[in-house]
């Protein structure tokens, strides 16, 4: 019987899109049951606008957000009124989200479901499922050489891939590079802009499986990929292949950002935010046991977000971390910076606006 990790089940899995529906959920439910959410369409909602929402980001002028039941929001007055998209082909929870033109966009769920839109979010085809990603790991593990750092054990990882598991992270580059991240080790890349993919399950240093959260870019090049248990895994050169990196906090990591070439903020588990390059972290005072789920620089600092709906903003190298009093009813799961110089606030009851401008610190 498959063994499920223990620090993203029960309490601790509030934090991020597993809220939704917890993993455990998902692998234990009748295979005869997801697979048919995966071919359902979204449906429509009236009050769309107050369903689960868990990832946001922009398309020119226009704003997404992706949640539950494959509900798709569109906003074309940065973030002021939503609609729903009336074209999501699945009903399985959405992830994240990510567009690399005003038209060109990715979204990625539950079940493996990965989605695109060529006309900005108005209409999304589905270009792979869960099944399609493990045929992709399996193919790929089955090929390595006995010799390969724990290829007995990477080959057994991939073994229990069921392909209910969901997708929790998809970045593209500039350069058309493609990753996406998700639960059990699942990792694929793309170096075509999304035409095809292939494994790295293999690729970042993740011999456990411990869920991926995030791939988090640097300014420079390479980046870091954070996880489950600690885990952050860097770029050995220009390779794709990836090495452990030592932390002093072994709780699980749910993303960052890229500070400088070489130094990041990342955030994670009971309030804990780490910030510094490597063999060299510093625990910034949080002042909060919630754990944080989201993060967006912006011109008064980097604002922080926290499941239990709470917004902070840090300000400079290893600078203090204040909580404004401006905060959600509910957790939130992701940030965005408008046009206007808005906050755009993802939660778990829907989306909001804060000016950052008239914020004040508690």
């Amino acid at each position: 019987m498959r063994k499920f990790k223990p620090d993203v089940l029960g309490a601790n899995v509030v934090c991020l899109a597993m809220l939704i529906a917890p993993l455990y959920v998902q692998s234990l439910s009748a295979r005869e049951v997801l697979p048919e959410l995966t071919e359902l369409p979204a449906p429509i909602m009236v009050n769309a606008n107050h369903t689960v929402q868990l990832a946001v980001t922009n398309a020119g002028n226009r704003l997404i957000s992706v949640g539950e039941q494959g509900v798709v929001l569109l906003s074309d007055d940065q973030g002021q009124s939503w609609r729903q998209s009336p074209g999501v082909p699945v009903s399985v929870t959405l992830t994240d989200v990510e567009f690399v033109s005003e038209s060109e966009g990715w979204a990625v769920g539950h079940s493996g479901v990965i989605l695109k839109t060529e006309d900005g979010g108005e209409d999304w085809v589905r270009v792979m499922a869960g099944e399609d990603i493990v045929e992709t790991i399996n193919d790929a593990v089955r090929t390595l050489s006995d010799s390969y750092p724990n290829a007995d054990i990477i080959r057994r990882n991939a073994s229990f891939l069921t392909g209910d598991e969901p997708i929790l992270d998809i970045h593209f580059s500039e350069d058309g590079e493609g990753w996406l991240m998700g639960a059990y080790g699942i990792a694929l890349r793309s170096s075509d802009g999304g035409k095809s993919w292939e494994s790295a399950f293999s690729h970042t240093a993740n011999p456990e499986a411990y869920h991926l959260y995030q791939y988090i870019p640097s300014t420079d090049t390479g980046g870091l990929i954070v996880g489950e248990r600690g885990l952050v895994s860097a770029e050995q050169g220009n390779t794709g292949r990836y090495r452990s990196v030592e932390m002093p906090y072994q709780g699980t990591f749910f993303g960052g950002m890229a500070l400088s070439a070489d130094q990041y903020l990342l955030y994670g588990l009971r309030g804990n935010v780490w910030e510094g390059r490597e063999g060299d972290w510093t625990a910034l005072d949080t002042g909060s046991n919630a754990s944080f789920s989201a993060s967006v620089s912006t011109p008064r600092g980097i604002v922080l977000g926290d499941v239990s709906g709470r917004l902070f903003v840090k300000s400079g190298v290893n600078g203090d971390i204040k909580e404004l009093t401006q905060a959600s009813e509910a957790a939130i799961t992701d940030l965005l910076v408008n046009s206007n110089g808005q906050l755009v606030v993802a939660t778990a009851r829907g989306l909001k606006i804060v000016d950052l401008d008239d914020a004040e610190f508690k």
